[in-house]
């Protein structure tokens, strides 16, 4: 990597026989389309292959199967892939897109996971009950909630009578963007005889094998994916996002590499951004500082398809406590179908955003019975056998240790 020796997949050479992709992507955060007019870029000079969702109508999701690859009967946010186009350079390729014509009807967007939530909001996935699930997720068909992960443990309404305080608190953490300093690349070449080859930087070569090959009908063992030195992922090349559409232009121009390169821009609102999450708090402790009762809801701006975003629901639920031990819990995690990109996976796979709310409430519950914010978790820290919100028993883990040092180490 230091002396530049290092490949990575968009330094792979494959000659004159490269295709250059562009996507023809949405322009509105939620619509119907109503035509597609690809005719002037099919004939356009150069122009090798032009496809649309007419032409792939098989799902793809990993845990929860709610996309086309290209858009078939609605976008769900600015920047859905409409139409590839395939060209012997990209200027042909961008002047072809130029040329496609679609019509959409547009509909009232979900911009907010809490609103989304609601009975108030417009149905982004009408379809949600149909789709492929895997079976520890929990979709309720008819809402915009992809799924409700929830914990029960002991009986927090009896308790607050209890508490000598109690703090309710609502947070807002918005989306972020991984911002590799690689973009995302694909390149995908069929063979004559339908055996598939994809290069791409990827974090999860093994999940776009077998999840692509499914959507398209393809062998899994017709299909090897190979994945180069990654020039940072953070997470955001984790699953599936632009790839499949390399590997589906590709099938419409046998024999040619296609390569998919997604500009900086696009980058920013195509690929994968860390779920946004709007997190609200109540928490109660006695007057000795022993927490009595929490109550959790986490409404995930999963954005407009799954992917990640409900396992991330799941672990975030799992974690709902922080650090601590709490006799009385009830969480509610939402994931929630919004008309913003893509949410997937990234560093702390939900952790960062859920304990960055918590932990204000915890210094602020300590500072209400006039307890020092150290002597306060020292109190509730989880330690050897606690029981955890889950009902599981903790493992010795080292963080009573941690506290005490850090805390001696800030003075």
């Amino acid at each position: 990597k230091v002396t530049g020796v290092a490949q990575y997949a968009d330094d792979i050479q494959f000659g004159n026989a490269l295709l250059y992709a562009r996507i023809k992507r949405s322009p509105h955060p939620h619509a119907l389309i109503k035509k597609i007019d690809a005719s002037k870029a099919r004939t356009l000079p150069g122009v090798k292959a032009v496809v649309t969702g007419e032409d792939f109508p098989g799902y793809i999701g990993l845990y929860l199967q709610d996309r086309f690859i290209f858009c078939r009967d609605r976008v769900r946010y600015v920047g859905d892939p409409v139409v590839g186009v395939a060209a012997a350079s990209p200027e042909a390729a961008q002047k072809a897109l130029d040329l496609i014509e679609v019509e959409y009807e547009v509909l009232p967007p979900v911009l907010d996971p809490e609103f989304g939530a609601s009975p108030e909001a417009p149905v982004l996935h009408p379809d949600l009950g149909k789709y492929v699930v895997a079976n520890f997720i929990f979709p309720q068909p008819g809402t915009n909630i992809s799924n409700h992960f929830k914990i029960r443990k002991g009986d927090v309404d009896a308790v607050w009578s209890k508490c000598a305080s109690v703090i309710e608190r609502k947070y807002r953490i918005p989306h972020i963007q991984h911002v590799p300093l690689e973009p995302h690349v694909a390149i995908a070449r069929v063979d004559t005889s339908g055996e598939v080859t994809l290069w791409d930087s990827s974090q999860s070569p093994f999940a776009q094998r077998d999840l692509i090959a499914q959507s398209l009908g393809i062998n899994q063992s017709s299909m090897r994916v190979v994945a180069p030195l990654v020039g940072g992922g953070f997470g955001g090349k984790a699953g599936v996002s632009m790839e499949s559409l390399a590997v589906a232009i590709a099938t419409r121009a046998k024999g040619h590499p296609v390569k998919v390169l997604l500009t900086r821009e696009e980058e920013f609102y195509t690929s994968f951004v860390r779920q946004g999450l709007v997190a609200c708090f109540k928490m109660g402790c006695d007057r000795d500082g022993k927490l009595l009762a929490m109550h959790n809801t986490f409404y995930w701006d999963g954005g407009a398809y799954t992917e990640y975003g409900v396992n991330i629901t799941r672990a975030a639920g799992y974690s709902s406590t922080g650090p601590y031990e709490v006799p009385n819990v009830k969480t509610d995690s939402y994931c929630v179908y919004t008309n913003h990109p893509v949410g997937g996976p990234m560093r702390g796979f939900g952790m960062p955003e859920m304990h960055a709310g918590l932990e204000q409430c915890i210094d602020e519950l300590a500072a209400r019975i006039g307890m020092d914010a150290v002597e306060f978790r020292r109190r509730n820290v989880l330690k050897a056998d606690s029981i955890l919100a889950t009902g599981g028993r903790m493992h010795p883990t080292g963080i009573s240790q941690c506290l005490e040092q850090a805390a001696e180490a800030l003075g």
